[in-house]
């Protein structure tokens, strides 16, 4: 029996190829997506501790903290280089960057405690928003004091690198003298966001901490409109400090090293 070639049905003999080809472009983007990041840290001399702070959740009934990572360098510990800490608040989708930027910031000498912090959104009214920002002005300084009871590892002084995209109210923070700096990366200006940003702008005009991180696109194809009309406004960010990254998308991908570099300007500032 012979093989009629003219009796194959080309057209779903196509179709199959064409999709194994798709699934196969597939497959390469989410490896490329992967295995961009490290999945764990390449200095050896990096140590992390993972804790509960379980005392210090009992603490608070507005906010809880879920995840408490604290990142440390053995190397600067034995120099006895002092810097600030650096206080990372993350959000529930895990970021694989940033634990390039925890051991970016490890390797220069900081201190990095990460934070999943929870806040219920009926908490989130105007009548217990007081109630939210002194928990958090007592939830850093409690953390900082949790890790030095043995021995002084932490700097007393410290950074707030907001993750997040909510708008916390951080308001507190910025009359506190261990406070460095609140840094807001790319928050979420949605209506009740932009309400409390604005609280914050206000009052940092009175001590100027507050520090914005914006990219100038929300996605690929559209720019972060709401951000540059807020920009426009140069009485409201008259004594504020901020930075556009040109060319980036909200996730800041392929601009992880700007970003981190304009994090180090602001900080090391002080």
């Amino acid at each position: 029996m012979t093989f009629d070639i003219f009796q194959v049905d080309w057209i779903t003999v196509d179709i199959i190829i064409i999709i194994l080809l798709i699934l196969l472009l597939i497959c390469v983007k989410v490896l490329k997506e992967i295995y961009r990041w490290r999945f764990f840290f390449s200095n050896v001399s990096t140590i992390r501790k993972v804790d509960n702070l379980l005392d210090i959740n009992n603490q608070f009934s507005s906010i809880s903290i879920k995840k408490c990572t604290l990142t440390a360098s053995n190397v600067f510990q034995q120099e006895d280089i002092i810097k600030p800490t650096i206080v990372l608040i993350k959000r529930y989708r895990k970021l694989m960057m940033l634990k390039a930027l925890t051991e970016a910031f490890c390797t220069s000498g900081y201190n990095v405690i990460s934070l999943r912090l929870k806040i219920s959104n009926k908490n989130l009214m105007e009548r217990l928003i007081s109630d939210i920002e002194k928990e958090l002005q007592q939830t850093f300084p409690s953390i900082i004091m949790f890790y030095n009871q043995d021995i002084n590892l932490l700097s007393q002084n410290y950074n707030v690198i907001d993750f997040t995209k909510k708008v916390l109210p951080l308001n507190l923070l910025l009359k506190d003298y261990h406070c460095s700096n609140i840094i807001l990366i790319n928050p979420r200006l949605n209506y009740y966001n932009l309400k409390l940003f604005l609280t914050l702008l206000t009052d940092s005009n009175k001590n100027s901490k507050l520090i914005t991180i914006f990219s100038e696109k929300l996605n690929p194809f559209f720019k972060n409109k709401k951000v540059k009309k807020i920009l426009h406004n140069k009485e409201t960010f008259k004594y504020t400090k901020y930075t556009i990254i040109q060319k980036s998308k909200s996730t800041f991908k392929y601009y992880e090293t700007l970003l981190l570099s304009v994090i180090f300007r602001y900080i090391e500032k002080q």
